[in-house]
């Protein structure tokens, strides 16, 4: 019993100061990046989805939420390693169309890559930046980001761009989760989008994550 006991408190110890310096990486990077916005390391990116996330912010409940319908047509603004992509695809079917932009190259050739993999054919990534979209006037039924609206510098022009692509009757979706170091309050990011032309229609969540969707005002 003194052995396995010494073992446990090892254990408990190890598991312990993992935790501390979780807690103390994330107060760090959480301080730089409130002076400090630019989006996530592209060699980051493949460490995003894993099953632990998947658990607390489930894809498929998020495109639910959403209320994503068969041939509709999606805009994914930093779409990452396609955690919530490949969900949205799914849902609006072959008649549908998801459109994914990232600033970052690499994060586009790996979500090439991927679609390649699976054999998915209604996803177009491209490279763009949030600020100077290269789509038409009111082309998409949703516009939507997870984990992204904090990462962009120059929100106000981020998201009257994202209104100008947005049809009349269209709805912007807005997801974060609390272990991101860019994580913005519910009314934080209300308040935000208030200011380009947006009212908030739905909120949806729990402490540890949430998707607000709004409308055009």
């Amino acid at each position: 019993m003194g052995f396995i006991s010494k073992i446990l408190t090892i254990i408990k110890w190890v598991f312990l100061g993992l935790l501390a310096w979780i807690l103390f990486v994330s107060v760090v990077v959480r301080i730089v990046r409130r002076f400090y916005q630019f989006p996530i390391p592209a060699f980051i990116t493949p460490f995003i989805d894993n099953p632990f996330r998947r658990r607390i912010q489930p894809p498929e409940k998020i495109v639910e939420w959403m209320n994503v319908k068969p041939g509709m047509t999606l805009l994914e603004v930093g779409p990452g390693p396609g955690t919530f992509t490949f969900a949205a695809a799914r849902q609006v079917g072959e008649r549908g169309r998801i459109f994914a932009i990232d600033i970052q190259e690499p994060v586009i050739n790996l979500l090439h890559e991927k679609i390649r993999r699976r054999g998915v054919s209604n996803i177009y990534p491209e490279q763009a930046s949030a600020y100077d979209l290269p789509y038409a006037d009111k082309q998409f039924d949703r516009v939507y980001m997870v984990t992204v609206l904090g990462e962009i510098p120059d929100k106000q022009r981020a998201l009257v761009e994202f209104r100008r692509v947005l049809k009349y009757d269209g709805t912007l979706a807005i997801g974060e989760i609390i272990l991101d170091p860019d994580y913005p309050r519910r009314s934080t990011v209300i308040k935000w989008c208030r200011k380009a032309g947006f009212e908030v229609t739905e909120t949806y969540g729990n402490l540890l994550h949430y998707l607000l969707l709004f409308s055009k005002a």
